[in-house]
């Protein structure tokens, strides 16, 4: 059995994201987007909804958004 000289690794808290509920294109591309794909965000945990959010790629919208209420340094 191994001893552990260090003690625990400290981790950072798990980051909470908000959930696409609704995705879609924006009528228009705005100057400095890179894409006019977007999504409706709300949060799993607390509800909050972050509403619309455009300019972002595929990937971005399935991961999510970090939830700013959540995620509140305590």
């Amino acid at each position: 059995m191994a001893i552990d000289l260090f003690g625990p690794v400290p981790r950072k808290p798990p980051v909470v994201r908000m959930r696409a509920i609704d995705h879609g294109q924006a009528p228009g591309m705005m100057p400095g987007w890179r894409t006019a794909q977007g999504a409706h965000f709300r949060c799993w945990r607390c509800g909050h909804d972050d509403g619309w959010s455009f300019d972002m790629t595929v990937s971005e919208i399935k991961r999510g958004l970090p939830c700013p209420k959540c995620n509140e340094a305590p």
